[in-house]
């Protein structure tokens, strides 16, 4: 019997006796309409094939990866499974036992080239509000950099703005680009956390403190999420949510807040169960705006995942499109409601792929506006 410890064990008999009471609530079941990726289905199929009851093949390993990690599962679980934490191990089992969907081959030797899941280059980033020698620095989402690279040097200028000092940009010199996290990869079970800051991670000598808006690499370093970076080495990392949900109400509030009146929040799920920072986001939505949004029907801990997390994405695509084009449709269900704000970079690029209605937007863009830190 393959050992995953007791507190797996416990999860996995634990859904294997449960009548699916959470189905409704994982964003690939309905989005590829099969029970096999169910969190019951995973999990079942994980209870058999660590005890050898069905044999480790293809067909087998491949159910494990269709878990985006969000955790909304764990909201409507009386015994309050972490299935992502479950299923994490379980890819790490399978890819060393030689099994590996070949789309993940695909996004390595991505990171192999140039550091990131995403095929195009990274377009230029403005880097003129960093400054290489400060102590603390900002890392940004791999897809704010490749998709919204004009708000990195926003974030930048708004960092140094709430903090009074100036902010250092994390880049790899040896690749000359701002590096992603390798998230993707540890979910993927192709290398562990420790493997990827060994080996991925570029330096942070001189630096005590780094802020990021990727909710994957902050709930790494959370003590609630499914996954932790055992490292006591590297700088004290954290969401920029902590940052601004403390320092905007020190600092003037902004001339012209924002009118969010036509707008749904949609809280994604990192921010909002991997990293707890649901309480944060309210703050600073209340600090930028004079109407704020109204939230989904399903919010705060129930909000649901767009499917957007690359992982996911490069394995099904159109089901991950699927996922996104399911939230956006929530604003077809609120009259008034015109626009869609969501607290995440993945969950912003997703969904605008995937409605190409031109009507999602990014918190941390609104925060960047409201103190016209970008143009």
């Amino acid at each position: 019997m393959t050992k995953f410890g007791p507190h797996i064990d416990r999860m996995t008999a634990y859904c294997t006796f449960c009548p699916k009471m959470c189905r409704f609530s994982c964003p690939a079941a309905s989005a590829e309409g099969r029970e096999t990726v169910t969190p019951w289905g995973m999990m079942r199929l994980l209870e058999l094939a660590k005890d050898g009851s069905v044999a480790l093949d293809d067909d087998v390993a491949d159910a494990f990866f269709h878990c985006t990690g969000c955790r909304r599962c764990q909201t409507f679980c009386a015994h309050d499974n972490d299935v992502p934490r479950a299923l994490w191990k379980a890819r790490s089992w399978v890819v060393d036992s030689g099994f590996l969907p070949e789309a993940y081959q695909e996004m390595y030797q991505r990171f192999e080239e140039h550091q990131s899941p995403w095929d195009e280059a990274q377009a230029q980033i403005d880097d003129s509000p960093f400054d290489r020698d400060a102590s603390v620095a900002y890392w940004p989402d791999c897809s704010t950099a490749a998709h919204s690279p004009e708000l990195v040097g926003a974030i930048g200028r708004l960092l140094e703005k709430v903090l009074g000092e100036p902010v250092r940009l994390v880049r790899s010199e040896e690749a000359g680009r701002t590096p992603c996290c390798g998230f993707p990869l540890s979910a993927a079970g192709i290398e562990s956390p420790e493997e990827i800051r060994d080996k991925r991670w570029p330096g942070f000598e001189g630096v005590h403190t780094v802020w990021t808006d990727c909710a994957a690499l902050a709930a790494w370093n959370h003590p609630s999420s499914s996954w932790q970076l055992d490292d006591d080495d590297t700088p004290q990392m954290g969401h920029i949510f902590e940052l601004l949900a403390r320092r905007l109400p020190k600092i003037e509030p902004p001339d012209n807040p924002l009118d969010a009146a036509d707008c749904l929040l949609h809280q994604s799920c990192y921010v909002t169960r991997q990293i707890d920072a649901k309480d944060l986001v309210d703050s600073i939505v209340s600090q930028i705006t004079d109407t704020p949004p109204d939230k989904l029907a399903y919010g705060d801990d129930e909000s649901p995942c767009c499917g957007g997390r690359v992982h996911y994405q490069v394995l099904e695509p159109e089901a991950s499109d699927l996922a996104s084009q399911k939230v956006v449709e929530s604003l077809e269900r609120n009259e008034g409601k015109e626009r869609m704000v969501t607290t995440s970079s993945m969950c912003h690029h997703a969904m605008d792929e995937a409605s190409e209605q031109d009507v999602v937007e990014s918190l941390l863009r609104w925060v960047c506006e409201a103190y016209e830190v970008i143009s």
